[in-house]
């Protein structure tokens, strides 16, 4: 089966990294191949490139952005080239819809979009996205949620309209957990103790409540580390700053040694709001074996098994996230207990199910997508 994968940019964020991780792992007898359909962003291109060098990626194709017919031509183009069996399309967005138009113009069977964000609450904002759903719809694009809240965030949807079955995101667990362990095992004596978080510093996050939280409840010997980037970035220095805080010990920026850090922190801290769709640095930190603690958003509920995996707390509630930090930093046997937990449920989130589950949705003869009730 030869399948083509579509980025709309190699950022360092969780699509990308999805795609990465799938393309590694798919299923013998997968010819993969990647679109980048705006090269503005490039952080992630030598991880793909490595891929190719490794003979798991076939062809990386990147083109000059551009959309609406010109995008819908060279689309065509390319499929009638390549002759791909399937798409997978990780943005869901307009331009995408362009694409999508050449590609099934092509004959490409299969096509699938991946839902990977919880709708907006605003009305009209939520109707924006029944537009879009709908319109792909119409192309013959299946919309693939990986979370049962993003589903739900979508509700009622307008009749008619279907998704896909819900594919839940997953990462590389052995892998992370055996480097993170290797790390770990290399911290000298005398380490500081970390809170880490791993997210982009976006507005659908919520870092902010973490630093005032971690500011309230620190001791010496401990430090907070936030890795990521993106547009929120100043607005938090200049929290981290007021609070006493050095913003160039607490930001890290884009890092590739996720599983390192990881090994070297000793709780990790997920601060978002109800935007989440997924949070798959969540199990990655459960596969590193380390205590969790996260929003109580519907994502992070059910990535996180109903906190049966790590402690929910109130999205934003400052005073309760400094109460949990100031026992998690006091209290070895809290951190070890919640280590316990997060190691317990680590290996249901493997890439190498979410790869399988991709491969059999994308070998289906047909569009599998079901009604939901409105």
């Amino acid at each position: 089966m030869r399948v083509l994968h579509v980025l709309g940019g190699l950022h360092a964020a969780g699509i990308e990294a999805l795609a990465l991780q799938l393309i590694r792992h798919a299923p013998a007898g997968v010819h993969s191949e990647l679109l980048n359909a705006d090269p503005s962003a490039q952080e992630m291109a030598p991880a793909f490139e490595q891929l190719q060098r490794e003979g798991t990626l076939q062809a990386l194709h990147q083109w000059h952005y551009c959309d609406g017919p010109k995008l819908a031509w060279r689309s065509f183009q390319l499929c009638c080239r390549t002759r791909p069996d399937a798409l997978l399309i990780y943005p869901c967005s307009r331009p995408m819809l362009w694409l999508a138009l050449g590609a099934r113009l092509a004959g490409v069977r299969r096509l699938a979009v991946h839902l990977g964000n919880t709708a907006p609450v605003d009305p009209q904002r939520l109707r924006t996205s029944h537009r879009l759903l709908r319109w792909f719809q119409r192309l013959g694009v299946v919309a693939v949620p990986c979370t049962q809240a993003i589903v739900e965030s979508l509700q009622p949807l307008p009749r008619g309209l279907r998704l896909g079955m819900v594919i839940p995101n997953g990462c590389d667990t052995n892998a992370i957990a055996k480097r993170a362990a290797a790390a770990r095992v290399q911290r000298p004596p005398g380490d500081p103790r970390r809170v880490l978080m791993v997210a982009r510093l976006d507005p659908i996050k919520d870092q902010a409540t973490l630093i005032r939280a971690f500011a309230a409840a620190r001791q010496p010997g401990w430090a907070l580390q936030l890795v990521g980037d993106g547009s929120e970035r100043p607005r938090l220095e200049a929290i981290a700053a007021e609070l006493g805080m050095n913003p160039a010990e607490v930001f890290l920026g884009y890092r590739s040694d996720i599983p390192e850090l990881l090994g070297q922190a000793d709780v990790f801290a997920f601060s978002t709001t109800t935007a989440e769709g997924f949070g798959i640095a969540l199990i990655e930190a459960m596969s590193a074996g380390l205590p969790i603690v996260a929003s109580d958003v519907p994502a992070c509920r059910e990535v996180l098994k109903e906190g049966a995996a790590g402690e929910l707390l109130p999205a934003g509630d400052c005073q309760i996230w400094t109460e949990v930090l100031d026992h998690l930093i006091a209290c070895v046997g809290y951190r070890t207990e919640l280590s316990r937990r997060s190691i317990a449920h680590a290996t249901a989130w493997d890439i190498c199910l979410c790869a399988r589950q991709w491969s059999r949705f994308l070998l289906m003869p047909g569009p599998s997508s079901v009604k939901l009730a409105p």
